[in-house]
């Protein structure tokens, strides 16, 4: 296959600015770090939008050849990359999300 120039665009995010912001956030989320919110909340909302609206509108309402044959396997391995980012948004609705009251 021959993706189109957008989905390079989205894989290529997902391999040179996510990889690294992984380590980051796992970082930050082990030491329990509240500079991590903004960043944590521009990542949730970018994964959001560009798998969960992007990606899946394609895969399931796109032209063929881009059309997932399998939708329950397509949903199998690719809702969770989405529904985690969501968990993680929810977290860090709190202004210090790592901040324990005494």
């Amino acid at each position: 296959m021959h993706p189109p120039v957008w989905m390079r665009f989205v894989t290529g995010l997902s391999a040179f600015v996510y990889a690294p912001f992984y380590l980051v956030l796992v970082y930050a989320l082990i030491r329990g770090r509240n500079w991590i919110q903004l960043p944590a909340v521009i990542y949730a909302t970018m994964i959001v939008t560009l798998t969960g609206v992007v990606v899946f509108g394609v895969e399931f309402i796109g032209e063929q050849p881009y059309r997932t044959p399998n939708p329950l396997g397509f949903l199998a391995y690719n809702l969770p990359y989405v529904l985690i980012p969501l968990l993680l948004l929810i977290r860090m609705r709190k202004p210090e999300p790592f901040t324990r009251k005494v």
